[in-house]
């Protein structure tokens, strides 16, 4: 029997097939965070758009919420950050009273509003579902909603100026 001649052309495109099959992708992503943006405002004085942020600052936002969304919510309200041994996510539950921000009329009430420390005074500020709310509509706790892009730490105002 003479040996295989190999196909080059069918190397090529055998070697470009995915690895990973959807099932297992999916259930791998299960408990994951992901991010949306449907609630997005940036027409508050105090927050930003994307136009405003700088190229550097736009590109440190997209490797975060790369790396954000390879965890869990659980993994990232663990992990500390800075010299505070501040959490990476804080979980506020209700829109806090000290802040610049004002309640924007178009977010549902009942959420629990949150925010990820990014580089210093950067923040990414939304909210999550909360577990009733997910259970009885049927969506998922592990949605955060980005509602503002807060570069100056104007949100929840902790620090003395």
């Amino acid at each position: 029997m003479a040996p295989k001649k190999i196909n080059p052309r069918k190397e090529k495109f055998l070697s470009n097939l995915p690895q990973h099959d959807l099932i297992s992708d999916i259930s791998d992503a299960k408990g994951k965070l992901s991010f949306s943006f449907k609630y997005f405002d940036a027409s508050q004085s105090v927050g930003q758009d994307f136009k405003d942020w700088n190229d550097k600052q736009k590109q440190e936002l997209l490797e975060k919420l790369r790396d954000y969304s390879r965890e869990s919510k659980l993994y990232w309200l663990k992990q500390r950050i800075g010299g505070g041994g501040l959490n990476v996510l804080e979980i506020y539950s209700d829109f806090p009273r000290n802040s610049d921000f004002f309640y924007p009329r178009h977010v549902p009430d009942g959420v629990k509003w949150a925010r990820f420390r990014m580089e210093s005074a950067m923040r990414l500020v939304g909210f999550f579902v909360s577990e009733d709310s997910a259970k009885m509509l049927q969506l998922s706790t592990d949605v955060f909603y980005v509602v503002f892009l807060d570069k100056n730490h104007r949100f929840y105002k902790t620090e003395k100026k």
